[in-house]
């Protein structure tokens, strides 16, 4: 009876060990299979985080640059308007210069031959214009050397030519330094400014755009 009570404790105890050793390599495996779960968790989260990290510096890249491309577009747009507005002025400063030089060729062209007949034919043009036969010549006191009585018979005979009958002159000396006449009917209902300064202020602006489109 003793030995078999011994037989049956080392059985048990064996079955105890089997047991326990049974149990360790199950909470061995357990925790292996924790831990290869718990590695690769961590990593899909390192991974994640990665690529959120990625996305987040890809999108403000992306969001850098197209600022920068905005900001790009209004210096080239600024720069652009600048230089549009500096070729602008400098046409515009040219043609400006083209104007005061034509005002000195015409105050030049006093001195020049063919003047007295420019003046004559201002005088003949006007009859057309005023369309009258009676007509007072204002004239400005640099011309006044000019109009001597050889000029006015001799406009007086172009005028009638014109005219197919005899023409009044009336010249009176104005307060004006233009060259060219101021020409009205008796009457002053009817007046043609053919002084240079006034014509071209007529014409500026078609000279202004004809030069501008050459330049």
């Amino acid at each position: 009876m003793s030995q078999k009570k011994e037989d049956y404790s080392e059985e048990n105890i064996a079955n105890a060990e089997e047991i326990r050793r049974k149990i360790h390599e199950g909470t061995d495996d357990e925790t292996k299979e924790i831990l290869t779960r718990a590695k690769t968790l961590a990593q899909n989260i390192l991974s994640d985080a990665r690529h959120q990290a990625e996305k987040t510096k890809e999108d403000a890249l992306s969001e850098l640059e197209k600022k920068i491309n905005l900001i790009k577009e209004r210096i080239f747009s600024a720069l652009n308007l600048e230089k549009k507005r500096i070729i602008m002025g400098e046409k515009s400063n040219f043609i400006e210069e083209v104007f005061s030089e034509l005002a000195n060729q015409a105050v030049s062209f006093r001195n020049q031959k063919d003047y007295p007949q420019f003046l004559e034919k201002t005088i003949v043009e006007a009859t057309d214009v005023v369309d009258t036969a009676n007509l007072e010549v204002f004239y400005s006191p640099l011309d006044e050397k000019l109009l001597n009585d050889s000029f006015i018979k001799k406009v007086k005979d172009s005028c009638r030519n014109k005219m197919n009958q005899e023409v009044t002159l009336k010249f009176t000396k104005s307060n004006f330094n233009d060259i060219g006449f101021m020409v009205q009917s008796l009457d002053g209902r009817l007046i043609y400014d053919a002084r240079f300064t006034s014509r071209l202020n007529l014409m500026r602006d078609n000279i202004y755009m004809d030069l501008l489109r050459k330049l």
